[in-house]
């Protein structure tokens, strides 16, 4: 059994957070220059979890000999069910106000479009992704292991050209063609990200050593120059509300080496924060599942707050605090593993808690 690599457990909690960032300041990034950097900054997110679920399943699956059905079945199992529950629950909740005026049919009508294009809600979309990586897994796993750098560099081309077609059709440059679903979710334009963390499960004790013996001053440096590349071409683009195009290929590469880095300074000095960041990767996919709603509901219930001066950091607060406690709570009952989350009984957590600590 491969031995958990704390490094990556932190930076998944660093990338359930940034995602909670970007949806919290999408609201006030066209009159707020903090929103616009915050937003940004936050980029990596989505495509970063991408690159740690293709490191976390090739790790976990590449001493193993499940068919193509069965890795499918048991992967499919985490997020069907999940996908499902949480489209009828935002999709119920996003039409609260018509389903007594709306004729049933155009609702249903409604729903089965967002059901198969993951637009039931801002987030779902993420899901759809998973679906077909997951699909395409078993097949590309042979190719990914036997020539690691081929599918790379192949992959890389693939979901650059993508960025690209879909970063000038947003400019205008170029029309691409109605196709019925958005291009964001069609797993050619995430493919690279997938590879690569496969890749990096592979080459993990040479790749993630040289991150640790780089000079994190200089990755600093480096990381900043993506990151002022990224807020320059988003702002004179007008293209700051995308997480699709090629500054953020370039961003989100070094936006993993650099937080890997500073997490193992983060190892070496060893807090109870440690704890918080490992509570928030075992519960991560929960917190990104729910966080949309709570937003929500406290844009709905006291809008007035949030648009004063400090609107944006009220809700960001509330917003992480509220998607925290009921994560927390949530993990309570058994039941929650069967719509994302995970359950943690109190003996559960002692021993995990005296693991840790030793």
């Amino acid at each position: 059994m491969e031995q958990r690599i704390r490094e990556i457990d932190y930076t998944r909690a660093i990338c359930a957070m940034a995602v909670i960032v970007i949806h919290v300041s999408a609201g006030y990034v066209e009159y707020s220059d903090a929103a616009y950097y915050l937003n940004q900054t936050s980029r990596f997110a989505v495509p970063m979890f991408i690159i740690l679920s293709g490191f976390s399943i090739l790790l976990s699956d590449k001493n193993k000999s499940l068919s193509a059905g069965s890795f499918i079945k048991k992967r499919f199992g985490k997020i069907l069910i999940p996908y499902l529950f949480w489209s009828l629950f935002y999709f119920t909740f996003a039409n609260r106000h018509g389903f007594t005026t709306t004729d049933p049919s155009s609702l249903l009508s409604t729903l089965g479009k967002q059901l198969y294009t993951g637009t039931a809600y801002i987030h779902l979309y993420f899901l759809v992704i998973m679906f077909q990586l997951y699909f395409m897994y078993p097949f590309l796993k042979k190719w990914i292991v036997e020539k690691p750098m081929v599918m790379l560099s192949a992959s890389f081309i693939i979901s650059f050209g993508m960025h690209l077609m879909i970063y000038l059709h947003a400019l205008q440059i170029a029309a691409l063609p109605s196709i019925g679903v958005p291009y964001v979710i069609l797993f050619p334009v995430w493919i690279f990200y997938f590879v690569l963390g496969a890749y990096i499960a592979i080459n993990k004790e040479t790749i993630l050593q040289k991150i640790r013996d780089m000079s994190l001053v200089k990755l600093l440096l480096v990381w900043l120059c993506t990151w002022l590349i990224l807020i320059m071409e988003s702002n004179a683009t007008q293209t700051y509300t995308s997480s699709t195009k090629p500054s953020i290929m370039l961003y989100t590469l070094f936006s993993f080496i650099f937080f890997y880095k500073c997490m193992t300074y983060f190892m070496k000095i060893g807090s109870k924060a440690s704890v918080i960041l490992q509570w928030y990767s075992v519960h991560s996919f929960f917190i990104y599942l729910i966080h949309p709603f709570v937003l929500s509901a406290l844009a709905i219930a006291t809008p007035s707050i949030w648009a004063t001066k400090m609107g944006l950091w009220l809700q960001l607060l509330c917003t992480f605090l509220l998607s925290t406690a009921i994560t927390h709570l949530c993990s309570r009952f058994r039941m929650v593993q069967t719509i994302g989350g995970v359950y943690h009984n109190p003996s559960e957590r002692k021993k995990r808690r005296a693991t840790m600590e030793a």
